[in-house]
Parts: structure tokens; C-alpha cells; sequence
């Protein structure tokens, strides 16, 4: 059996704000085991990367306020943990692939010299080691002429190819969880399928738990075996891909799907969500995804779905009022 590396457990947070307390994220809970891809989807502002920043506390200390719940990371209470503790987690334990990997990469240090000083401060190694290791994990990257990389700029490079490097960075302490937000995003198709081939092979090769946070639904397909799809600061269903994809029991993700050329079934006319996305500082009292759904009953305005959490031949899980109906 797998081990747990990632709990998230009825984790709810709220910004302070100057308009009053905004609450982004609603008792969100989510594990992931060692060697596993999981998925969080979802519109822009649904959470995923508060979510993402939350697991390593690197949310604004003045403006944060955790509500409810705990998060562990391999063990560790995230929540409960000081500051000195979490910092040592923080590349070591966890690593960070984001959108767009220029705001990653030191513009005036060649590649080499920055893998070289994060190897350096990750890892119990000296000089020569954290310089042969620079190669070694270029390698792994699957980058070409690695001694050529290392001397170049980022700007030198195209985007695919920085990616990778950050990849590197990220993995170059063997962290056990890699956190991967939109990191395909900015990339043409081809290069996005590389990367996200690179991703999948290193979580098996080095047991790594991966964290892959997308709003594309054909990239939570192409590589994740379980996904949460996150709305408004709620998980509203979850499970494996290839349940939650196919036969999908929340109105909010068969309507994600409907949307979606890539999964959408052929010959069905595209569909947009109506609606608009709910201002957080005034939750309904019921279902947070009620204003736009097309199911939507009498129960939908009363009580929030997060009191009934269905569960579907036990790895399928969904709130909603009339899902299974």
C-alpha cells in the first residue's frame, strides 16, 4: 500500500480584507500517496492554488486566517509547525513548478549556477558532487547537451526547455511531493505533452506524489488517476479520472466537460456555464454552485451540499443534492 505523504483534512481558510473576511477555501479535504499524480480542476478563482500555497503555508501571514482543519505533510502539521520548521520542509520536502517558469529562473545567473546553489542548500553534498549533479539531473530532464544548457541564460532557451529546468530544480532534492501549478499553460501542445510525460515518469521513477493543479480537463485525463474538482472554494466531487471524467455526477463538472472540445462527446454542440462566478464575501446559504445549475431544486437554496457528501461505490464522492437521483 502506498504511503500517505499528503492530508488535507476540512481545511477552510479567509482572507482579511479592507471590505471585510473574503472565505476562499470551505472545508476542502485531499490526500495523495507516494508515487501518485492527483488532479484539482477548476475555473480561475476556484482555490487551486491557495489551495497549492496552503500546503506549505506560503500564504500572506497578515491576511490568512485557517478556520478549520489541518494539513499534514509527511507527518508534519503544517498548521501547528513554526515558521524555522516549515522553511526546512520547503524545497526539500516539497517542490514547485509553476505557470510560467521566467518568474522561477534568475535572469542574470546561467542555468548551471542557479541548479548548482539550490543543489548546494538542498543537499548534503560538496562542490564537485553538486556539480555532477547538475548534469545528472539535466539529464534526467531528458535535456540535450547539458554542458551547453548549464552555460546559457534562461532567455536563452525556449519555454519548454526552461520548464524542464525548473522541473529540475524542483526535483533536485528528491522532494516527496512536487506541487505542479499550470505548468503547461503557457506551452504549445506538443511541448505541454513532453512536459507533462516528464512529470509522470519522474513521480514513478523517484515515488515522487504530485500535486498537478490544472483548469484543462484533457490534461487531469491524460495524466492523473484521481482528481478533485474545486469550485468556489469547495470541493464538489472527486475520485478516479476515469469515473469523475466519464460518468460524471455534479452538474458544475458535466457542465466543465460539455465545455471542453477535447472530451466533450463528438458531434454535441459546445456549452458555456451560465452565470456568473459567486462573490465570496456573501456565500448562499445552500449550494454554493445553485445560481447556475440547470438541476437545481427547492434543497439547492436551503442547506449547503457539504453536509451531504454522497459516495459512490466507495471511490466516487459527490455534493449534491440530486446526483444518484
Amino acid at each position: 500500500m502506498s504511503k500517505n505523504i499528503v492530508s488535507v483534512k476540512d481545511l477552510s481558510l479567509s482572507f482579511s480584507m479592507s471590505s471585510g473576511d473574503v472565505q476562499v477555501l470551505n472545508h476542502i479535504s485531499l490526500e495523495i500517496n507516494a508515487g501518485e499524480i492527483v488532479g484539482l480542476v477548476g475555473e480561475s478563482g476556484s482555490g487551486k492554488s491557495v489551495t497549492a500555497l496552503a500546503l506549505s503555508k506560503l500564504l500572506p501571514t497578515d491576511i490568512t486566517r485557517f478556520t478549520s482543519g489541518s494539513i499534514e505533510v509527511q507527518g508534519m502539521d503544517v498548521l501547528k509547525s513554526k515558521e524555522s520548521e516549515i522553511a526546512k520542509v520547503r524545497g526539500n520536502s516539497i517542490g514547485f513548478v509553476f505557470q510560467e517558469p521566467m518568474t522561477a529562473l534568475n535572469p542574470t545567473m546561467k542555468i548551471g549556477n542557479q541548479l548548482f546553489h539550490v543543489i548546494r542548500r538542498h543537499s548534503k553534498v560538496d562542490k564537485e558532487q553538486a556539480r555532477a549533479k547538475v548534469q545528472e539531473i539535466l539529464n534526467e530532464v531528458m535535456i540535450s547537451n547539458p554542458e551547453i544548457v548549464a552555460e546559457q541564460y534562461p532567455f536563452q532557451l525556449s519555454g519548454g526547455m526552461r520548464q524542464r529546468v525548473v522541473i529540475a530544480m524542483a526535483m533536485s532534492a528528491n522532494p516527496a511531493l512536487l506541487i505542479a501549478d499550470e505548468p503547461t499553460t503557457a506551452l504549445d501542445v506538443t511541448v505541454q505533452a513532453e512536459i507533462l510525460a516528464l512529470i509522470t515518469k519522474l513521480a514513478r521513477i523517484h515515488n515522487t506524489a504530485v500535486l498537478l493543479i490544472s483548469h484543462d480537463l484533457a490534461v487531469i485525463a491524460s495524466t492523473c488517476s484521481r482528481v478533485s474538482v474545486l469550485y468556489a472554494g469547495e470541493v464538489v466531487e472527486s475520485g478516479a479520472v476515469e469515473v469523475v471524467l466519464k460518468d460524471p455526477a455534479h452538474p458544475y463538472t458535466q457542465a466543465l466537460i460539455r465545455s471542453l472540445p477535447d472530451i466533450a462527446a463528438r458531434d454535441s454542440q459546445l456549452e458555456t456555464i451560465p452565470g456568473e462566478f459567486p462573490d465570496l464575501r456573501n456565500r448562499p446559504t445552500g449550494c454554493i454552485y445553485a445560481p447556475r445549475c440547470s438541476k437545481r431544486v427547492s434543497a439547492c437554496d436551503v442547506q449547503p451540499t457539504l453536509e451531504l457528501v454522497k459516495s459512490i461505490a466507495g471511490i466516487h464522492q459527490v455534493a449534491c443534492w440530486e446526483s444518484g437521483k
